[in-house]
């Protein structure tokens, strides 16, 4: 994949403002890792304690609940494929499966998925409320849910990955367009089917959902797909949001304390208790916090999930981090660092030499902890070190490798 291909489909799509179809963006190889990754997020998915929450399943296009003990007691497996896991669970009935938030399911999966779509990121930009997946499975026909929008400010990238192909319908028309979101969704589907435009998706294809464009899927047989949600949210609830968070941050330096007003105070005295000023300064700090947070997350809304990870117990290993994930620097005053890393927020110690470690590891440049040492101590003793190593470890934003030679600075 490159990013002339995204070229080629953000210019057909207008930006993501109209149905396109882009041919092969995702390479057969490509593909076969992603269904791997696909069974580790069901897996996870299966795991955790609620699972009402994040996936539908459809037989002959009726929502049921009642198969889900069946697929947490025979979860798939790496060494079956899930045509086979999806007989074992349905037999031959024609169902579908729908998992959203895929990312909070497999770290490994939101890497790969981050790697895929960095190309639309650096050519269409970053949405403020940062980027989500979710897949499709099954047999299933038509949608179950019929012909539909997506959610408000949430484009859509399809990405089918066969083995079969995919039916594609959109209705890109003012009548359409202008029902307000998630008031109408129509199942009168063969009746529509005539003025609508028809999209054939093979393997490795792709479809530019807009989010106000009526559409629906079709597939007859067995197939997989999934979905980005590029969310560019309305202004106002980002607005909302983002007052909400700048509320939650610890931004003042000192304390101030409002002085009481008189009972018979004018509404304009309440100028004299808002500094608006402030106000912005402390809201422009969250979003500047909010933008490294999705950045050093590749976009990807929710951050990684925290793994129980080991640092090794020789010391003559290295460490280097991920170009897909850089991590980020905040230095709010002359005490601490804020490092922003796979989503997550990391505060630290403040030290001249950290931007310079930070700088290296962005460059996907092995250093050995001897180095990092050396630069660090005695401002950072090995404790500290060795602390800042095993939280960028835990949130996966760096690996490490045990040296064998004298290769490595």
């Amino acid at each position: 994949m490159n990013s002339s291909t995204w070229k080629s489909l953000l210019y057909d799509s207008d930006n993501l403002s109209k149905p396109a179809q882009g041919k092969q963006l995702i390479s057969t190889k490509d593909i076969a890792e992603i269904k791997l990754l696909l069974i580790k997020v069901l897996r996870g998915f299966l795991a955790k304690e609620d699972l009402h929450v994040g996936l539908k399943t459809y037989i002959n296009n009726e929502l049921r609940n009642d198969l889900i003990e069946k697929m947490v007691a025979n979860p798939p497996s790496l060494e079956h494929s899930f045509e086979d896991w999806s007989q074992q669970i349905f037999g031959d009935q024609k169902f579908g499966i729908i998992l959203i938030g895929l990312e909070e399911y497999s770290n490994s999966f939101a890497e790969k998925a981050a790697t895929i779509v960095r190309p639309l990121l650096e050519n269409a930009g970053l949405p403020l409320d940062g980027l989500s997946f979710l897949f499709f499975m099954g047999n299933y026909g038509f949608t179950p849910f019929g012909v539909h929008k997506e959610s408000t400010g949430e484009d859509g990238i399809l990405f089918h990955l066969g083995p079969e192909n995919k039916e594609f319908y959109t209705w890109d028309k003012p009548k359409y367009n202008s029902i307000e979101h998630n008031s109408e969704v129509f199942h009168n589907i063969y009746e529509m089917l005539a003025e609508g435009k028809a999209y054939e998706l093979e393997p490795g294809d792709a479809m530019v959902i807009p989010h106000y464009v009526y559409h629906i899927g079709n597939t007859p047989k067995f197939s997989l797909s999934f979905v980005l949600d590029y969310v560019n949210p309305p202004k106002d609830r980002f607005e909302n949001e983002l007052i909400k968070e700048t509320a939650e941050e610890v931004l003042i330096k000192h304390v101030e304390y409002e002085k009481p007003i008189r009972l018979n105070a004018p509404h304009s005295a309440l100028n004299d208790v808002l500094d608006l000023h402030s106000i912005q300064k402390k809201m422009e700090i969250t979003l500047a916090r909010k933008i490294l947070s999705l950045k050093s997350n590749g976009g990807i809304r929710r951050k990684s999930n925290k793994k129980r990870a080991l640092i090794p117990q020789m010391e003559n290993f290295s460490i280097k981090g991920k170009e897909i994930f850089p991590i980020h620097l905040d230095v709010p005053d002359t005490k601490k660092t804020l490092i922003f890393a796979r989503g997550h927020r990391i505060v630290l110690k403040n030290h001249p030499m950290l931007p310079q470690l930070i700088g290296q590891l962005n460059k996907e440049e092995y250093i050995t902890l001897t180095s990092i040492r050396q630069l660090m101590e005695p401002i950072w003793d090995l404790v500290e070190v060795y602390s800042l190593i095993q939280e960028l470890l835990s949130v996966e934003a760096i690996t490490t490798d045990v040296i064998n030679n004298e290769n490595f600075g």
